[in-house]
């Protein structure tokens, strides 16, 4: 608004000036800072009013170390009198500019937990930067930021024997079911012409190796943000292996893991959001088999501070997400 008002009185003061020395040229020199003025200004509010924008998010789950991409579709910007520009910020100084049709952004939250991300704000402004507007899109959406798995920790061996060994053993035939894999499908019964039969398993194994996760005495959130990498590397590699049982905080049974599907999803969220809370609502009846501890995180892990939040990303808690 300031640099309107500059524009306006300069032209005025030119035209003062015209009229006192009788110059064509500083008249015109008025005249047309008085029509920029007003074209860019009747530009820009025409834009904002046929302006239609939408924000998507197709995907609001990813790891801390990958970004997640926001879709903003633009229409309503052609044939104005003067060429504006909209602009979508992304930092606390930084505006990227969107094409008439819009664009994608690349946001990248670089720290685990759950998070909303509040409506992008929006601005549109003429070439010269003299008029403004300003609005907000999108609704508030949850982001669940998940732990990188950390693969550097080593696991004992008898872990991986003890998953290997604990796979699911046949137990009969049973009539084909389409979709089963081909390796269960039991050829000889085919050939001595009993139809097609596949293998019927026997129910999931109870020996699993037990993976304790344990917050207790943490003081430090970034020793927190290590034991949910590591937790997160340690059963991603056991589901590869034949699977494993997780005991979180707060759990009063181990969760089961034996594939790298919905099972390892589900703890993978879990971990997103672990915090330094109180002990362990149960003990796992027998020795861990891997037991990681927060207050073992090594000092290398609590030297970096967490990356800033970037703009219109807030961290919320468990309670306000119904977790």
């Amino acid at each position: 608004m300031r640099r309107v008002v500059g524009l306006l009185l300069g032209a005025a003061v030119l035209a003062v000036a015209a009229g006192a020395l009788s110059s064509m040229a500083l008249f015109a020199l008025a005249v047309g800072m008085v029509l920029v003025t007003v074209a860019v200004g009747a530009s820009v509010a025409l834009a904002a009013h046929r302006l239609a924008v939408t924000r998507k998010v197709p995907r609001r789950e990813a790891r801390e170390d990958q970004t997640i991409d926001i879709c903003v579709e633009v229409g309503g910007l052609g044939r104005l009198p003067l060429p504006v520009r909209l602009e979508v910020q992304v930092d606390a100084d930084g505006w990227v500019p969107l094409g008439e049709r819009g664009g994608i952004l690349h946001l990248t939250v670089g720290r685990r937990g759950i998070y909303q991300l509040t409506p992008s704000r929006l601005r549109l402004r003429d070439a010269l930067g003299i008029f403004e507007w300003s609005a907000q899109v999108g609704q508030p959406e949850l982001l669940h930021i998940l732990p990188a798995p950390d693969l550097s920790v080593p696991i004992p061996p008898r872990c991986g024997a003890r998953a290997m060994a604990g796979d699911a053993d046949p137990d009969g035939l049973q009539p084909y079911v389409p979709g089963t894999p081909v390796g269960r499908i039991h050829w000889p019964a085919l050939a001595r012409g009993a139809g097609l039969q596949q293998r019927r398993l026997a129910a999931p194994p109870t020996g699993l190796p037990l993976v304790l996760v344990d917050t207790t005495g943490a003081g430090d959130p970034r020793a927190v943000d290590w034991t949910a990498r590591v937790a997160a590397g340690v059963v991603l590699r056991l589901a590869q292996s034949g699977g494993c049982r997780v005991l979180l905080p707060g759990d009063h049974t181990p969760t089961t893991v034996t594939d790298t599907g919905a099972s390892w999803r589900g703890v993978h969220r879990r971990l997103a959001s672990l915090g330094g809370a109180g002990p362990l609502a149960l003990q796992a009846g027998r020795d861990p088999d891997v037991h990681i501890r927060a207050d073992h995180a090594p000092a290398q892990a609590l030297v970096h501070q967490p990356r800033p939040l970037p703009p219109g990303v807030d961290a919320v808690t468990n309670k306000q997400v119904g977790l």
